[in-house]
């Protein structure tokens, strides 16, 4: 079972990401369509696994650190 601590860290270091991740629709206009659309669908594969694999599992031990509840 993992501490409350370690799921804290863990959640809060994977948000950030996520929103790192977030900011890439930025480049929209510095690359062609064809490029920001392979961007934009690697951007939502990769949130879809942190949510799925990673933070989905904390909020089963922890499920108040869903803030989205």
């Amino acid at each position: 079972m993992m501490t409350k601590d370690t799921a804290e860290k863990i959640h809060a270091a994977s948000m950030r990401e996520v929103v790192e991740l977030s900011l890439l629709r930025d480049v929209k206009t510095l690359c062609s369509d064809e490029d920001f659309q392979k961007i934009k669908r690697g951007v939502g594969l990769t949130i879809g696994t942190i949510r799925t694999e990673l933070v989905d599992s904390l909020y089963v031990e922890y499920p108040e650190l869903d803030d989205l509840r």
